[in-house]
């Protein structure tokens, strides 16, 4: 998930030869830009390139090198017209020096940072002088963030898959106190009648929630993740990591704005299909954040959509 930058106004080919010899129907002009793409190959002088987007009607193309730039830095895709602010708030409260006006494209950025309801960007490529600006949640589509590091929790094989679903056990566990609710045990289900425990939450009671926000957050994911194992047939998901205190997140090496901290990001793996699968399956329906691991999947509850590669 990289971005190719178009330095010129250039022609997306079938097979990377000149463009004379080759039909209309092989061939798209495409103006200068930044446009997501999932791979890319050198192919002598050209580049064989995936598309996260078709363009007319395909992902897969080729395109001469002297044209192009590689980036590996994320894809910012803004999904309508929009400004970009050099502080997180309305529009109307800045002077023209202050904003700027950005259509609907794909942008490459290096980094990004949740400021309320806005994101803090960082451009490979200035716009007007600079690469650090705000931006409106809402509208963004999807940021493709790269190699963040997998955090380093032990994971354990899911059982195998039943035949028929299993009536959920009686609470049972040892007795936690959780910010908000009170007393009780790490077998309780977080939601009435649902799949997924307190335990499974904390880590066993090991990482009790600081606070009812989180707490709050926790079972709204929760409410989620039951959507999530309906959707992948109700089979038995083990659930690898939910909340963590920041001491415990820094200890494993996630990522320092990691939603596990506020509750809402679980890494988790599923019975009888493997993690590209349920990555493959989730993609196109899950609103919030989807991290690929090659030994697991993270979700998250966040505000807008965003997908990126653990580096493992």
């Amino acid at each position: 998930m990289s971005t190719l930058i178009v330095n010129q106004d250039t022609i997306f080919k079938a097979e990377p030869v000149q463009s004379t010899s080759l039909s209309d129907g092989e061939k798209t002009s495409v103006p200068r830009g930044e446009y997501g793409i999932a791979t890319a190959e050198k192919v002598g002088n050209h580049y064989k390139i995936t598309l996260d987007r078709a363009i007319a009607d395909r992902k897969d193309w080729y395109v001469f090198e002297g044209h192009v730039l590689i980036s590996s830095s994320g894809t910012l895709v803004i999904n309508q017209d929009t400004v970009f602010k050099v502080k997180p708030v309305d529009s109307s409260q800045l002077s023209d020096t202050e904003k700027v006006s950005v259509s609907q494209r794909e942008l490459a950025v290096k980094s990004f940072s949740e400021v309320g309801a806005h994101l803090k960007v960082e451009l490979d490529n200035p716009i007007e002088g600079r690469t650090e600006w705000y931006v409106f949640q809402g509208h963004i589509d999807t940021l493709h963030i790269e190699s963040y590091a997998p955090p380093q929790e032990e994971i354990t094989p899911p059982p195998p898959p039943t035949a028929a679903p299993t009536p959920a056990p009686a609470p049972s566990g040892r007795l936690i106190r959780i910010a908000g609710k009170g007393q009780l045990t790490t077998g309780t289900p977080i939601i009435s009648g649902g799949n997924f425990t307190w335990g499974e939450a904390t880590k066993d009671g090991q990482r009790l929630p600081e606070n009812a926000t989180i707490t709050n957050n926790i079972i709204r994911m929760a409410q989620r993740m039951q959507e999530v194992r309906s959707r992948l047939g109700n089979r038995s998901i083990t659930i690898t990591s939910w909340y963590r205190p920041p001491a415990i997140n820094r200890a494993v090496g996630g990522a320092s704005r990691s939603t596990h901290i506020q509750g809402h990001g679980v890494d988790f793996v599923v019975a009888g299909l493997s993690p590209r699968e349920v990555q493959r399956q989730l993609d196109p329906w899950w609103p919030g954040g989807l991290g690929y691991g090659s030994t697991f999947t993270h979700l998250d509850n966040r505000d807008f959509r965003a997908r990126w590669n653990y580096g493992n």
